[in-house]
């Protein structure tokens, strides 16, 4: 038996493991990636140094290796290459590795899941050289590689305008940044960031960095095509109504040969929910989000939620829940800190403050419906499976309003990627589809293991 395991080493889940060994408690951190940093502290491959990259990724690159050189404490035993495949509500773990497979019995465990990248299909998002915004990051981040000579970056969030800082520093051509909201969408929420001077000047900054590179950014607009044959050689663009529903007649087309889309981002809780935590459905992002408590402890006793799995709240949020949940973790085994009450409550207010700051930016940036039309009768939305948009939107007619309903229909969700990136998608069509909102046509099941593994490892006594 483990005292305490994370799951998830992004920022979240070494802040929470570096917090717990300090208190004195024995962790082991579990990741199914070769090296700790997630997505956001990315590390670069090999012997590459921070300073060999631009300017504002090398900073990032530097913060995150201050943060990860925290795991160098010898209470933590860090598991790379291991996937976490299924978890019980009394925290027992099922893992898989090149080792083989295993099993694993925590008495506290957090998961610090992270999140993916929301995209919207439309014709041609198949094409090579149409990939998340993420993707061109990891690409730059781990390789020092860029996507393509001359990008267009389209959706929703302020990620859109730093990945495209990032890409221009690096040496990419940004033909747009196309951004579906419009400026008089925005506006009104702009005195809720009154005394979070350094958001704003984050993203001030980063917007007159692309104004001096002359980089367009069009507000209200959308990616409606991408065009080519064997790979992206050009892309159409439209503005879009209050909905996010393109409007006939504005089309304009680019010179790009590669596309990167953020509609915004999914909370990863497949854990969670296997582990029977309950969660509630957030209507800005269209999805379901772990419920924990001011300790990030869920309704399962021992079992805590961290970042990005209990509600979207980026870097600073994903820190500060880590450090909370480890602490505290730690606590009910036993274990105590140097921390000081006035600490705590230092923490606390900062973590009120950061979550107050991204639920502005939740309901500035949330999903537009609007954007299922981009999706036409004949393109594929569910790519595993190739069930396109005409085929869900058939099964509707007959009467399927539940995604779950939909499976024994299309067998939309059954794929590798077990609905990660149709299931949003597919939940926004058959609303729209149907006139209900999107909490009423619920969520996939989700179901051990919840990514492929081989088959011996689920026959392995170990394995359930």
């Amino acid at each position: 038996m483990t005292e305490i395991v994370i799951v998830g080493a992004g920022p979240a889940g070494v802040a929470a493991g570096v917090t717990a060994a300090r208190a004195g408690a024995q962790v082991t951190l579990i990741d199914e990636y070769d090296r700790a940093g997630g997505q956001y502290f990315k590390q670069p491959a090999g012997s590459s140094a921070a300073k060999n990259f631009p300017p504002l990724l090398a900073d990032n690159i530097q913060k995150g290796q201050d943060l990860l050189a925290g795991l160098s404490h010898p209470n933590i035993n860090f598991l790379h290459n291991t996937l976490v495949w299924n978890v019980t509500p009394d925290r027992k773990l099922s893992l898989y590795s090149p080792d083989g497979s295993d099993e694993l019995q925590a008495q506290r465990l957090i998961i610090a899941g992270g999140a993916y990248e929301r995209v919207m299909p439309f014709p041609g998002w198949t094409l090579p050289g149409v990939m998340t915004v993420g993707g061109a990051q990891l690409l730059l981040k781990g390789q020092a590689m860029l996507a393509g000579r001359r990008l267009l970056l389209a959706g929703t969030g302020p990620l859109l305008q730093l990945a495209g800082v990032q890409l221009l520093e690096a040496g990419a051509e940004i033909a747009a940044i196309v951004e579906i909201q419009k400026p008089k969408t925005l506006l009104p929420y702009a005195f809720k960031f009154w005394r979070h001077w350094d958001k704003v000047g984050e993203g001030v900054k980063n917007q007159w960095r692309l104004k001096k590179a002359g980089t367009p950014i069009k507000f209200g607009h959308t990616v409606t095509r991408a065009l080519g044959e064997q790979e992206v050689e050009g892309a159409v663009i439209a503005r879009v109504d209050d909905t996010g529903q393109p409007l006939a007649g504005t089309e304009e087309t680019l010179d790009v040969d590669t596309v990167c889309l953020n509609f915004g981002f999914v909370p990863a809780t497949q854990l969670t929910q296997l582990a029977g935590c309950e969660h509630r459905f957030d209507s800005r992002y269209g999805c379901l989000v772990a419920v924990a408590n001011q300790h990030m402890e869920t309704s399962q006793a021992g079992i805590f939620a961290v970042g990005e799995t209990r509600g979207i709240g980026g870097v600073d949020v994903a820190l500060l829940e880590g450090r909370m949940a480890g602490l505290a973790a730690a606590q009910q085994l036993g274990y105590s800190s140097d921390e000081t009450e006035q600490n705590r409550q230092d923490t606390l207010r900062a973590w009120q403050k950061a979550r107050a700051v991204v639920e502005t930016l939740g309901a500035m940036f949330a999903v537009k419906p609007g954007l299922c039309a981009l999706a036409t009768d004949d393109v594929p939305v569910c790519r595993c499976e190739e069930v396109t948009a005409g085929e869900v939107r058939a099964a509707v007619r007959t009467g399927v309003t539940h995604l779950n309903g939909l499976k024994p229909w299309t067998r939309v969700g059954m794929g590798r990627c077990q609905s990660r990136i149709c299931g949003p998608i597919i939940a926004q069509i058959v609303a729209r589809e149907a006139a209900l909102d999107v909490k009423s046509v619920g969520s996939f099941t989700v179901r051990p293991p919840v990514k492929p593994i081989p088959l011996s490892a689920v026959k392995d006594p170990k394995g359930f």
